[in-house]
């Protein structure tokens, strides 16, 4: 099936008589499929444009509309697969590379998403979202120095940009330059006040600068905003990219987390129930100190929560051995 699916999308260098003679249907069948995707109707839409091009293999746009269909419902590799093919063809279509980016650092190709960004940004030096895909791409491969170069270079682009502002706080968190990171997450919050991953990190960053009341103060708003009741009335501009978890992290969060694999999420499952049964004749462990009020449950500081954690985390580290 899969072979099939992919040499009725291969691109023939004698196209072009085909193209002639189906240019009236395969022109409205992309046309539909543009105003469906306009839409948000994705599913039709890449429908429109499979059909477009079994009628003519070698129509570019199409196929890179498929490429975004499957892309926008999160298809990434399919995606991925659709680009190269127009790359073949377009190797300098910033659009596609920019977005075939961003499919590959969703799938933890760090190497190809540098690549691709770093044309992208060579074919347009002013486009601050290629600065700002390279600067993931560099980030996730360790390379934090560089990332932070880069991201500069967006940033002079396209200033007060969250995401940029994002990853940047990122960058220098990892490099020990705390005070740069704090300055970039408050740049965030003059731009948005209700996102609650920005208030978390700035929590651990004001941890590691022993400042325990200001990262209290943090997480309890971070805390605030994460409810369910608060997150359906947040529109933030900051895209996790696929990060699944909302913030609650030791170190800051990173956009683009690849989601585990079958395998992975079996084992992770196995474990789990391994400690569950070696936990049944325990007594459980209390998470509110005895000196604390009834009425105090739910409230209790974060950090204090966080030192908790820690506990739980260690004491499941000890009976996986």
């Amino acid at each position: 099936m899969a072979s099939q699916e992919q040499s009725s999308l291969d691109l023939p260098q004698n196209g072009g008589a085909q193209q002639k003679s189906t240019a009236g249907p395969v022109e409205g069948l992309y046309a539909a499929g543009r105003e469906l995707f306009a839409g948000g109707r994705y599913v039709e839409a890449e429908s429109h444009f499979e059909r477009a091009l079994q009628l003519d293999r070698n129509h570019l746009e199409s196929l890179k509309y498929l490429g975004m269909c499957l892309f926008q419902l999160g298809k990434h590799a399919k995606a991925a697969e659709r680009f190269r093919q127009v790359l073949a063809v377009e190797p300098d279509n910033e659009e596609v590379l920019l977005t075939i980016g961003t499919a590959c650092l969703s799938l933890g190709h760090y190497d190809e998403a540098e690549r691709h960004q770093r044309k992208a940004a060579a074919v347009n030096p002013k486009n601050a979202r290629a600065f700002l895909g390279l600067g993931q791409s560099l980030y996730r491969k360790g390379l934090y120095g560089e990332a932070v170069n880069v991201l500069r270079r967006g940033d002079e682009l396209d200033k007060q940009n969250p995401d940029i502002l994002f990853m940047l706080g990122e960058a220098y968190n990892k490099l020990d330059q705390i005070d740069l990171a704090i300055s970039c997450f408050e740049a965030i919050l003059e731009l948005q006040q209700e996102n609650p991953k920005v208030f978390y990190n700035l929590g651990i960053l004001y941890d590691k600068k022993s400042m325990p009341d200001k990262a209290s103060l943090m997480y309890r708003r971070a805390k605030e905003l994460s409810s369910p009741r608060t997150l359906g009335k947040i529109t933030s501009s900051i895209s996790s990219s696929g990060d699944s978890e909302l913030f609650f992290s030791r170190s800051l969060t990173v956009v683009g987390q690849p989601e585990p694999r079958g395998k992975e999420k079996a084992l992770n499952r196995k474990r789990f129930q391994k400690f569950k049964k070696t936990q049944l004749n325990r007594k459980p462990h209390r998470v509110i100190e005895e000196t604390e009020q009834p009425e105090k449950i739910g409230t209790m500081d974060l950090t204090k929560a966080s030192l908790k954690i820690n506990e739980a985390i260690k004491l499941i580290k000890e009976n996986k051995r």
